[in-house]
C-alpha cells in the first residue's frame, strides 16, 4: 500500500507516533480548520478488542469529537473555511503550473467540478451543524448526504445528484488507476484513451464527455454556492424578502440623548470585571459592534428603551466569540435584532438568556415559515439516537441539552412570527402545545431507555401514559406555562409500580432540571389524585376507582380540559373512556352550583388584588369566571348533549351551548368576544414582561359586565 502520513499533527515535521494526551493538547493549542475538515473522515482501525485498546479507542473518539464537532457553530471559523475552499482550488493550480503539460480540467480529484469539491460541500455542512445535530456525524460521504437530506438541509433531488455525481467520478477514478496501475486522477488527453474510458463507463465517447462535463458543472456550482447551501451568506446582500421595518425618527435632541446614554452603558461595561477578562481582540470587536448598533438605535421609535436591552445582550455574549463573530459577519442581523428587542421586553430577555437562537436570524425568510413539526420530530429522534458516549451508551446530558436547544429554537421561531402578527393567540397556543407534546413524547422514550438499562426485565415499551391537564390539556399553552401532568400505568404488582414511579421521577427530572442549556418545562403534579400527598404515578385501575368514588367536583372540572398526550395507547383509551363516562354523568344542579361557587370563592381569596387595576385572570368577571361557566355547562348538560365533552376550548364550547339553547345567544356571544379580548391582553402583557396580567378598570368595564351577566344568569337565576 502507498502510505501517506502528512495529515499527522505538525505534518512532515512532526513525530510519526503521538500519544493521545499529546494529540489532545495539539488540537487545543494548534488545531486548524483544515484539520477539523480532514478529521471528519478519521476512524480507528480495530485490530483487537482488548479492554486496554477499547478504552484507548473511546478516548480517541472523545478527542476527535471535541475537536471536530463544536457544540455551537463558531462563526470565527467562517473565514478560515472560506480560505480552505480557496486553498483547495489554489493547490491544484499550483501543481498544474509546475507541470506545464497538465491541464487543470483533466484532474477529476482536484480540478474544477472534482471529487474534492463535492466532499467539501458535504463536509462543510457537517462542520457547521454536526455538533448540534449528532445524526450528521458520519465518516462515509453517502451516509452524510442521506443524513443531511433527512435533516432537510438539502432537497432529495440535490442529495441524489450529489451522490450520483460522486459515484460517477469515483468510478472513473477506479478505471484510470486500474489502467495506469498508479494513483492517478488525470483524464486521458487523447481521443483513443478517452474512447476506451467511455466504453468502460458504458457510454458512447461523445455522450460520455457531455455527461462528464455536465456533472462537473453541477459540482462546481455547488462548490461555488457551498456557504449559501449551508445557510450562510458569503457577504451581506439584499434579502429575498423585506427586512423588518425601522422607523426613522432621528431628531437632534434624541440623537444627543441616545449618544450620551449609549456612551454611559459602554463605559460601564468596559469598566466591569467581565470586560477585564476579555482579550484585546474581543474588546475591539465589541467596540466596533457598539458603533454599528448605535447607528441602528437612532432609527428606532424607542431608542432609549432599546439601548439597555441591547447592552444586556452584548454583556451576555461578550465572552463568547462565536456570537460576536456572528454579528460582525452578518451585520444585517442587527436590524432584525432591533425589531425584536424593541417589540417585547420578554423577547429581549429570552434572547439574552438563550443566545443560541441568534443564528436563526441569518435567514429571516426561513424564520418566518411555519414550523414543520413532523420533520422536526423525526430529525430530533435521529439526533437523540446519535447522542452516544464512546462506549455506546446514551449520552444523557447531551440528549437533555439537545432537546432544550431545539425547544428554544422553535419557541424563538414562533416568537418571531408572533411579533410579525402571523397568527392569532389561539394559533400560537396550538403550536406551543404541539411542541410540548413532542417534547413529552421524546422524554418518555429516553427516560424509559434509562430504566431498561438498569432493569433488564422491563418491557420494550412501557405500559405507561402521560395525561395533560390545565393549559396543555386544553391546548392553551403560553410561552412560559408550566405543565400540569398526571402519570398512569397498567399493573398491580409492587415491582411494576416501582418501575413506573422511577420512570415518572426521571421524566420530571428530565423536563425540569436546569442544565447548561436551561430547562424544558416546570412540571406541576398537584392535579393527580390526593394532590401532593398522592403517588407520583398511579395505576389506571386506581385512577378509575378514585375518579368514580372519591374525586371532588373541582377534579371533575379539571378533567374537562384533560387529554392523553403520549405513551401506551391502550391506557390512553381507558382514560378517554373514563373521562367520557364522568362527564356524561347526570348531576344534581344545586349541589353542582354550590360546589363550583365554593371553589370560586377559594380562588378569589387565594389571589387578592390590592391594586386599582383589573386582574384579567382572577378578578370577578375575568377569565376564571368564563372557564367556570364553561365547566359548569359541560358537567351539568353533557348527559343530554354529549357533544359538549370534546376538548374544544372555552369559546367553542360556549358557542355550542348557545346553539343548543342552553344559554341565551345574546349573552354567550359577548362573553366569547370578551374571553378572546382577555387572552389577547394577557398575551401582550406577558410579552411586555408583566408578572400580572392587569389592565385599567375602564378597559375591562364592558368585558367584565359581559361575563358577569352570563354568570348571574347561570348561578343566580
Amino acid at each position: 500500500f502507498r502510505t501517506d502520513l502528512r495529515l499527522r499533527p505538525d505534518g512532515d515535521s512532526g513525530p510519526l507516533v503521538w500519544s493521545l494526551a499529546g494529540l489532545d493538547r495539539y488540537f487545543v493549542q494548534q488545531g486548524r480548520e483544515w484539520e477539523r475538515y480532514a478529521w471528519i473522515k478519521a476512524r480507528p482501525i480495530y485490530l483487537r478488542q482488548t479492554p486496554y485498546l477499547q478504552q484507548a479507542y473511546q478516548r480517541l473518539q472523545a478527542i476527535k469529537q471535541d475537536f471536530v464537532y463544536r457544540k455551537y457553530f463558531d462563526f470565527d471559523t467562517l473565514l478560515p473555511l472560506r480560505a480552505l475552499r480557496a486553498q483547495i482550488h489554489e493547490d491544484w493550480q499550483q501543481k498544474a503550473r509546475q507541470r506545464a503539460t497538465v491541464q487543470e480540467s483533466l484532474n477529476i480529484k482536484l480540478g474544477e467540478g472534482s471529487i474534492r469539491e463535492i466532499e467539501f460541500v458535504v463536509q462543510l455542512n457537517q462542520l457547521i451543524r454536526g455538533g448540534h445535530s449528532p445524526s450528521l456525524q458520519h465518516t462515509n460521504l453517502h451516509a452524510a448526504i442521506q443524513a443531511q437530506q433527512r435533516a432537510q438541509l438539502i432537497q432529495p433531488s440535490q442529495a441524489r445528484q450529489w451522490a450520483e455525481n460522486y459515484d460517477f467520478l469515483r468510478k472513473i477514478e477506479h478505471f484510470l488507476q486500474f489502467k495506469e496501475d498508479e494513483q492517478t486522477h488525470l483524464l486521458p488527453d487523447n481521443t483513443q484513451d478517452m474512447a476506451q474510458l467511455a466504453h468502460l463507463m458504458g457510454q458512447p465517447p461523445e455522450e460520455f464527455e457531455q455527461d462528464l462535463n455536465h456533472r462537473r458543472r453541477q459540482i462546481r456550482r455547488a462548490f461555488d454556492n457551498a456557504f449559501k447551501i449551508a445557510g450562510l451568506s458569503e457577504a451581506t446582500a439584499a434579502p429575498d424578502k423585506p427586512e423588518p421595518a425601522i422607523n426613522v425618527k432621528p431628531g437632534a435632541t434624541q440623537c444627543r440623548e441616545l449618544h450620551h446614554e449609549w456612551q454611559q452603558l459602554e463605559m460601564q461595561f468596559f469598566e466591569s470585571q467581565r470586560a477585564q477578562r476579555l482579550s484585546d481582540a474581543q474588546q475591539s470587536r465589541i467596540r466596533a459592534l457598539s458603533s454599528q448598533i448605535n447607528s441602528h438605535l437612532i432609527q428606532n421609535d424607542y431608542p432609549m428603551e432599546l439601548a439597555p436591552r441591547f447592552w444586556r445582550l452584548i454583556e451576555q455574549i461578550a465572552q463568547r466569540s462565536a456570537y460576536t463573530s456572528l454579528l460582525a459577519t452578518h451585520p444585517e442581523i442587527l436590524a432584525r435584532l432591533c425589531k425584536i428587542l424593541a417589540a417585547s421586553p420578554w423577547a429581549a430577555q429570552y434572547l439574552t438568556q438563550y443566545p443560541i437562537v441568534l443564528n436563526r436570524l441569518i435567514q429571516w425568510d426561513i424564520l418566518l415559515q411555519p414550523v414543520d413539526f413532523t420533520a422536526l420530530n423525526e430529525q430530533l429522534q435521529h439526533d437523540l439516537d446519535a447522542c452516544r458516549l464512546p462506549d455506546g451508551q446514551a449520552d444523557v446530558e447531551q440528549q437533555m441539552n439537545l432537546m432544550r436547544d431545539v425547544q428554544h429554537q422553535v419557541i424563538f421561531q414562533l416568537l418571531t412570527q408572533d411579533l410579525e402578527d402571523l397568527f392569532t393567540v389561539e394559533q400560537l397556543a396550538d403550536h406551543l402545545s404541539a411542541l410540548a407534546d413532542h417534547m413529552l413524547e421524546h422524554t418518555l422514550v429516553r427516560t424509559w431507555e434509562q430504566i431498561r438499562q438498569r432493569q433488564c426485565t422491563a418491557p420494550a415499551k412501557p405500559d405507561f401514559a402521560v395525561i395533560a391537564y390545565g393549559k396543555l390539556g386544553g391546548k392553551e399553552l403560553g410561552y412560559a406555562s408550566d405543565l400540569d401532568l398526571v402519570f398512569l400505568y397498567e399493573g398491580r404488582d409492587t415491582e411494576t409500580a416501582q418501575h413506573y414511579v422511577r420512570l415518572a421521577r426521571r421524566m420530571i427530572s428530565w423536563l425540569s432540571t436546569l442544565t447548561s442549556s436551561g430547562r424544558l418545562y416546570e412540571v406541576d403534579m398537584r392535579l393527580r389524585p390526593d394532590g401532593d400527598a398522592g403517588l407520583i404515578a398511579i395505576s389506571i385501575d386506581t385512577f378509575i376507582d378514585y375518579q368514580k368514588t372519591k374525586a371532588w367536583t373541582w377534579e371533575h372540572q379539571a378533567i374537562t380540559r384533560a387529554r392523553f398526550v403520549t405513551g401506551a395507547k391502550r391506557i390512553g383509551d381507558q382514560f378517554e373512556r373514563l373521562r367520557r363516562e364522568i362527564l356524561l354523568t347526570e348531576r344534581q344542579p344545586d349541589k353542582l352550583k354550590q360546589d363550583i361557587l365554593s371553589i370560586r370563592n377559594k380562588i378569589e381569596q387565594g389571589h387578592p388584588n390590592p391594586t386599582e387595576l383589573f386582574d384579567i385572570k382572577h378578578d370577578r368577571g375575568g377569565m376564571v369566571d368564563v372557564e367556570f361557566i364553561t365547566q359548569f355547562l359541560v358537567l351539568y348538560h353533557a348527559h343530554q348533549h354529549p357533544e359538549l365533552i370534546g376538548n374544544l376550548g372555552n369559546t367553542a364550547l360556549l358557542a355550542m351551548a348557545a346553539d343548543a339553547a342552553l344559554i341565551p345567544s345574546e349573552l354567550a356571544q359577548p362573553v366569547i368576544e370578551s374571553y378572546r379580548f382577555y387572552r389577547r391582553q394577557q398575551h401582550q402583557l406577558r410579552l411586555q414582561g408583566r408578572h400580572y396580567a392587569r389592565i385599567s378598570k375602564a378597559q375591562a368595564q364592558t368585558h367584565k359586565k359581559n361575563v358577569l351577566d352570563l354568570w348571574r344568569k347561570i348561578f343566580e337565576n
